[in-house]
């Protein structure tokens, strides 16, 4: 067989180290197709080059990275990405780990080669391939118990994918429902939708307890965003006045009652739309177009300072200047009532920061979610000082993945894990009287329905009639289960540890 026991030992060496998935029976099949004797020299090279093909997309499958249709699909996206930025993906593809242990097989394997029948021992490591979910299934706790004190059962593929499908029959029918018109005193809605922007993100650069999450007066500390790309997450938000939807139901036409900007219109506010980026990259645009259920048009502050480059060169506008302007624009119109989305890429990953050149990602992170910290901390301060009465909700699309894993780069986000999924989240009220209250914190699993009861009850029971607390508003939010999903993957929480369902319905306990 030559070098290609080499070839199955590498990819033994990586998925024993829980970098790659192991298909059996296609590295069985391939392993016959290069095992077998042929003595034509013809017939050899064209196995040799039908096999380094299947070899390669085989290899290529079983990895953690977008499946090939859809970098197929993204490739003119690719396509405009700056030299630079291609450059640093490629050296974030480098885990010294990984790399290290794959010379060190390489190492052994031409040692032996000669001495040995290195294919005997592919085989049989191919062959103990299947055991190692067992002994994953073994190690992990035995059982789980069922809700309702109901019989435990046992943590099987069969077990998890029941579950996976019960969560979503029971989100189904769930709902949120506006009151048909505001009342009492009439005050603003500032909806800050944050591109990479997550728990352990912060925690990485050490801004986890920055003023901004420490002023909030309703902080969600286990919100999940449920998507970790941009398109899917505006779309989870914009619809989150509905129960959480599969990933494929994404792209059907959106139901009306399940419209968030939709149903505050309807409240009796008039609905606006901001960005910071021109959201061409990936249709993002259109996906917020297309679920937003009003008439708000989107176009570039042309007053606003352009901070940063995207990585496909766009222009990427600061965010203190495009919602300051904003709100400049906002005291002069007529509505005594305006809600507003804004959507800002300021963190988005392969941003460059105009006049600096960073040392490596995180640091350009570090200093960019500065800034950002800064800038939102200013406007909510600006909204302050108007003494007018708003109330501010920030809600991040998903993480930035910035300190990476061992089965996805720094980055990459294929895999929604709770790192990435896990977002600061909440709400700011301000306005006269309103004073210093501390403040509250929901510990429970929360969601975009939970969100989206929130700004109901605050509509429907005005916070600025009477002065008081926001006990009675927090009081029965729904939560919702941690899951998960990008087209294919799924990543569920059980208890106190998290599944991954892989696109070929296979499951694996994260670590």
């Amino acid at each position: 067989m030559g070098f290609w026991s080499c070839y199955f030992l590498l990819k033994l060496f990586l998925y024993y180290g829980g970098y790659i998935e192991f298909a059996l029976w296609w590295n069985l099949g391939l392993f016959a197709l290069v095992a077998w004797p042929l003595r034509m020299r013809l017939l050899r090279v064209a196995r040799l080059c039908l096999a380094v093909g299947a070899g390669a997309a085989l290899l290529y499958s079983e990895t953690f990275l977008p499946p090939i249709g859809r970098v197929l699909q993204t490739a003119g996206d690719v396509a405009t990405f700056s030299g630079a930025y291609l450059v640093d993906l490629a050296m974030r593809l480098v885990n010294p780990a990984m790399l290290g242990g794959m010379v060190v097989v390489i190492l052994v394997w031409l040692l032996l080669a000669h001495r040995l029948r290195m294919s005997t021992f592919a085989l049989i490591g191919i062959l103990t391939t299947p055991l190692l979910p067992l002994v994953q299934q073994w190690l992990e706790p035995r059982v789980l118990m069922a809700e309702g004190g109901a019989a435990p059962q046992p943590l099987s593929r069969e077990t998890l994918t029941t579950r996976l499908n019960s969560f979503f029959v029971s989100e189904a029918p769930r709902r949120v429902r506006f009151p048909d018109a505001a009342d009492g005193p009439p005050f603003d809605i500032v909806l800050l939708h944050i591109c990479s922007l997550g728990w352990d993100d912060m925690q990485l650069v050490e801004m986890a307890d920055d003023r901004l999450i420490q002023r909030l007066d309703v902080l969600m500390t286990q919100f999940n965003t449920a998507a970790s790309y941009s398109g899917p997450a505006a779309i989870r938000l914009l619809r989150g006045t509905c129960g959480q939807p599969r990933h494929e139901s994404l792209y059907e036409a959106p139901a009306p009652e399940c419209q968030l900007m939709a149903q505050i219109e309807h409240a009796g506010f008039e609905v606006q739309w901001e960005m910071n980026h021109d959201g061409r990259f990936g249709g993002f645009h259109g996906d917020i177009a297309g679920n937003l259920g009003t008439a708000a048009t989107m176009t570039l502050d042309p007053g606003a300072q352009v901070t940063q480059r995207a990585f496909d060169g766009s222009p990427i506008l600061g965010d203190y200047d495009v919602l300051a302007n904003w709100w400049q624009r906002r005291l002069r119109m007529p509505a005594d009532r305006v809600a507003l989305y804004y959507n800002g890429a300021s963190l988005h990953d392969g941003n460059r920061i105009e006049g600096y050149r960073a040392s490596n990602v995180v640091d350009s992170y570090r200093r960019r979610l500065r800034t950002f910290l800064d800038d939102t901390n200013r406007f909510l301060d600006l909204l302050a000082q108007s003494g007018r009465r708003v109330v501010v909700v920030l809600v991040p699309e998903h993480g930035a993945a910035l300190r990476g894993e061992r089965r996805q780069m720094s980055g990459l986000r294929e895999i929604p894990s709770w790192p990435i999924t896990h977002a600061p989240t909440g709400i700011e009220v301000l306005g006269p009287a309103r004073g210093e209250s501390p403040q509250q914190r929901i510990d429970a699993p929360m969601s975009y329905l939970g969100l989206s009861q929130l700004l109901a009850q605050l509509i429907a029971d005005n916070p600025y009639a009477d002065g008081s607390g926001l006990d009675r508003h927090l009081a029965g939010l729904p939560t919702t289960d941690a899951v998960a999903e990008n087209d294919g993957t799924v990543v569920m929480r059980v208890g106190g540890s998290f599944h991954m369902r892989t696109p070929d319905g296979s499951w694996t306990l994260l670590d």
